[in-house]
């Protein structure tokens, strides 16, 4: 897999590979009306406008975009992969190139909001709960848990 920042042109294909795990898997954990207000959050310019405000990396297997993560100052974001590629160590890989990053801009933890689908898979990580707390999604209630990791010292 090579895994590379975020291009405008992957746009379309993030939006529709976020989507598809929000309807697939999110929605096993949380309402309908809460799976498509997050869904109307990840429209292809929503996503464009986020790269440029944070680290954004794309995994590709043969051109084909197939997972994301992001890193907004100390925060990880939007850790998604193909449904088809869950369990493949496509999101661990993305999820070590945000960690390298963030100790090499000198942070010595980061966190992340974890959907109850996938806190198993941060914890697999060196995530630890720090919290859970219902989240306000314009008055729908959405069960989060607050998790963070700390780092390692770069060697720079």
């Amino acid at each position: 897999m090579l895994i590379r920042e975020f291009e405008p042109k992957d746009a379309e294909k993030l939006s529709q590979l976020i989507i598809q795990n929000l309807q697939q898997v999110n929605i096993k954990d949380y309402p309908p009306e809460a799976i498509d207000k997050l869904a109307e959050s990840y429209t292809p310019a929503s996503i464009i406008e986020d790269a440029e405000k944070q680290l954004t990396v794309v995994g590709l297997v043969d051109d084909q975009v197939v997972g994301t993560a992001s890193l907004d100052q100390d925060r990880v974001r939007s850790v998604f992969v193909d449904t088809g590629r869950h369990g493949c160590g496509i999101g661990k890989e993305l999820m070590a190139v945000v960690e390298t990053y963030a100790q090499k801009q000198g942070l010595k933890k980061i966190f992340l909001l974890s959907g109850l689908s996938a806190y198993g898979f941060y914890e697999k990580l060196g995530y630890e709960i720090v919290k859970r707390f219902e989240n306000d999604l314009d008055g729908i209630p959405l069960s989060v848990i607050q998790m963070e990791k700390k780092l390692a010292v770069a060697d720079v």
